[in-house]
Order: structure tokens, then sequence, then C-alpha cells
């Protein structure tokens, strides 16, 4: 009898360990950004409020575990492994059934991994991990229910022999391991996508923008509207939007931000991008949106944005609100050390804010972004937003007048100014020739010009436009 029990245990548990490591590897090499992502997506507090919660809603028991476990996939190692685990411990559990109950079990375990592709093939999109915990629970219930009655007494049942020949084991196991890793990566191309603009949001949260644009291909960044925005977003980071914004697919005003978007992915970049602006009152705004789109209606990333956006603008109160409520936490110890400094600075600082009520809105970009320029129309970055959004929205007379306002902190005389705003100003200078008086457009610029021009009256449209596609003469044309 010893004998019978090692050897099928044994087995079980290498079988087990080697498809524990498929997955891990899966898992932490392919979708470690989103296991990240998972960590901000989610909420867990020790207090007791919270675990009241859970006993109201649907999620229950699992949806709390979930949120537990969820804390520690801020380490991609191991997010991995529970997400691991999760795969493989119900074909744990049949095969301490198969042991169990039949004769023959060492012949029959392969039948206790029939269920892991079955679960790999949804596990991507299990958000909160509570099919993950729900069936885990109901695969150890139903191994100890078993346990319990085979102390008593233990069958012998026997199997036909159809289902215990040799090579069953190898071969199903081999089955197994190419379905789930299909599954995971190769069936559904929205998990790739998800890991990438995973990784996007991770970037940009580290303000490394070089990265990002060297990650969004111009062709993803012409077919994604997550991707688009952060590479003009990067763009604009690193002082090139007016080099290379219409060859990243910038199409309007619209593309610098999401706009009645639920989607968690768009809100955080929302958030991100009026961080980059210094917009608090915007940040808070978005941040409150994206908590209330999980399921605790809060999320780590939403308190996170909130804590650091009221620190700076020296709220101890509501500074100090969002700290302890992730003090309160399990996995944010150090970034509440980190803070308390901070905080302590604030503690008898006025708050600073600044009330604009268009620093709340997003509802227009160019009247959000106006504002911005009107009180720091030294800041170029604000100015090149403000003037790449009229340009892609075909705004060519409220470009004109403004950039003539804006050149006398940005472009004093003798100054060069940027390729797009040679291209545009040679452009509208064809009817308004007064729009380039008191600029110096290069002649490169002037070259190319009558260049394009001379290939569109030779009817040769086609060509022009793909010579100077990066262009605003060939985004101006394409747009009427």
């Amino acid at each position: 009898m010893k004998k019978t029990l090692t050897k099928p245990g044994s087995l079980l548990a290498m079988t087990t360990l080697l498809l524990f490591l498929v997955m891990w590897a899966i898992w932490f090499f392919g979708y470690r950004y989103f296991l990240i992502w998972l960590e901000g997506y989610s909420y867990y507090s020790i207090l007791p409020d919270f675990a009241s919660l859970y006993k109201d809603i649907p999620e229950g028991l699992p949806g709390y575990i979930g949120a537990f476990l969820h804390q520690f996939y801020k380490w991609p190692a191991i997010g991995a492994a529970v997400q691991s685990f999760f795969a493989v411990w119900p074909a744990v559990c049949i095969g301490i059934i198969i042991i169990r109950l039949f004769k023959e079990p060492s012949r029959f375990l392969w039948a206790a991994f029939i269920i892991v592709p079955i679960f790999a093939y949804r596990q991507f999109w299990d958000m909160i991990l509570y099919h993950s915990v729900l069936y885990s629970l109901i695969a150890t219930e139903m191994m100890l229910v078993v346990l319990l009655v085979t102390m008593i007494k233990k069958p012998q049942i026997t199997l036909p022999k159809l289902m215990t020949v040799k090579y069953l084991n190898p071969f199903v196991m081999a089955v197994t391991v190419a379905l789930s890793v299909y599954f995971l990566v190769g069936l559904d191309r929205g998990n790739k996508d998800q890991e990438k603009m995973a990784r996007l949001e991770y970037l940009a949260e580290n303000k490394d923008w070089n990265e990002i644009l060297n990650t969004v291909s111009l062709k993803e960044a012409w077919g994604n509207d997550l991707m688009r925005r952060y590479a003009i977003l990067a763009l604009s980071e690193t002082g090139q939007l007016t080099e290379h914004a219409f060859r990243y697919g910038l199409k309007g005003a619209s593309d610098f931000l999401f706009y009645d978007e639920i989607n968690p992915l768009c809100l955080n970049f929302n958030a991100i991008f009026y961080e980059c602006q210094d917009m608090h009152n915007a940040i808070v705004q978005q941040s409150y949106q994206l908590g209330v789109q999980t399921v605790p209606g809060v999320s780590f990333d939403a308190l996170r944005h909130l804590a650091d956006t009221y620190i700076k603008l020296k709220d101890y109160t509501l500074a100090k609100k969002y700290v302890d409520i992730l003090s309160h936490s399990t996995c944010h110890k150090a970034w509440v050390q980190e803070r308390l400094p901070k905080l302590e600075a604030i503690k008898n600082e006025e708050p600073a804010y600044i009330h604009d009520e268009y620093k709340a809105k997003i509802s227009n970009f160019s009247h959000t972004i106006s504002s911005m320029v009107d009180r720091n129309p030294e800041n170029r970055k604000y100015a090149d937003l403000l003037l790449c959004s009229l340009l892609a929205d075909e705004e060519g007379d409220k470009f004109r007048d403004l950039f003539r306002y804006i050149a006398q902190w940005q472009y004093p005389a003798g100054t060069s100014i940027p390729r797009l705003y040679e291209e545009v100003l040679i452009l509208i200078a064809m009817v308004d020739p007064v729009a380039v008086e008191g600029f110096d457009i290069s002649e490169d610029t002037r070259s190319r010009f009558a260049d394009y021009v001379n290939l569109m009256n030779a009817g040769r449209g086609n060509q022009a436009l793909k010579k100077y596609a990066d262009t605003y003469w060939a985004y101006s044309y394409r747009s009427n």
C-alpha cells in the first residue's frame, strides 16, 4: 500500500512542479507589467470596515481573498507565483482525489490536468481573482471531503484499461502545457495589448518618456487610441511635439485626452497627463473617477494619486487622510514612510489652491490648456499643447493670431521656430502674406514647400503626400 501511494504522489508532485514553473514563466516574462497594473487597480485594507464591505457584495470571501493577494503583485515574481498557483492547485486537488479513490492512480493522473487549460482559457481576464479563488476553494473542499471519507473506508475503484494506457500521462501533460501556453499567449491578442498598455502606464508613471517613444511604433500610434496618446504625451514631455505630432497620428484636440471613458487605463492616463501639466484639481477629479470603477470603489492607484496631489497642494488634512488610508494596507509601509516628512513639512502651511473652473474640466481640451497658457505664457510646453491642438482641429486663423501673441515670449526676433510652425505659417502665407512677417522661415522649409506645391500642381499628389507624410501640409490636405 505504501508503494502504491508514494509512486503516484511523487508523480503528481513532479508534474505539478513542472506545470507550475511553465505557468510562472509565462506570467513573469510575458505579463510582468500587467501584474504590476493589477496591484494598482486593486485595494485592500486591514480595517474591519473593508471586511464588512465584502460581506454585503456578491464577490464575498473570494473577492476579499483576491484583494488581499493583489497587494503583492507590485512584485511581479510573487504575482506570477500566485497566478500559477491558482492554475495548478485544482489539478493537485483532483490528483489527490484520484489517488485516494482508484486502484491504479498512477496511470489515471492525466485526468487531473485536463482542468488546467480550461482554467487558463479565461484566467487572464479574472482581474479581481474572484473565479481563481472560488475554483481553488471548491477544489480544496472536494479534496478534503474525499480525504475524510476515505479515512473511514478507502475504495479501490478499478478503471477500464482504455483509461490507464501507459502513454496517456505524458501525452495529456504535453497537451495541457501546449494549450495553456496557447490560451494565455497566442489565442487572444488582447492579452499582449493589455500588457503593452500596462507597460506604457508604468513607464509614464516613472517619467521614462524616451522609452515610450521607443516602444510605440508609428503603426500602433495610428491604430491604438491609448498608445497614440502616450506617444503624444511623451513627445510633449521631451519637447518633440512640434516635430513629430502628426507623424504619430494626431488627428484632433481630442487626441490629447480621453473623454467620457470609464476604462481604468484611460482614466489613469488622464491623471498622468494632468500631473505632467501640474493641473492638480483635474488629477483629483480623474483619480476619483478611476477609483469608483473598481469593486470596492477605490484603488491603490487612485489613492496614491490623491495623496501625492494633496501633498503638492499643501492640503495637510486631505493628504494625511489618504496617506493614513494607505498605511492600513499590507504593502505600503515604505511608501508611507517616504511621505511622512513631506506631510510634516506642510502641517502648518496654507493650502495652495488656485481656483480656476477650467482646471477641473476636461470637456474642452483647448479651453483647459488655454487657461494654463494664460497664466504661464512663458511656458513652452503649455503653448505647444495649445498650438498643436488648434492645428489638429484645423483652426489656422486662431493659430496664426495666437502664435504671434505667444511668440513675444517664446520666439523673439531672430529666434528659429519649430518645423511644424514654419510649415503652418508658410501655408497660411499663400493667402495671407502678413502671417510670416517678423518670423525667420528656414530655407529648408521654403525649399520643401516649393517642392510639395510643384508636385501637387503637376498632378502627383500621392507622391507629395507620401514624401511629406509627417508635415502639416499633408495633414491639412487629408483633413480637407
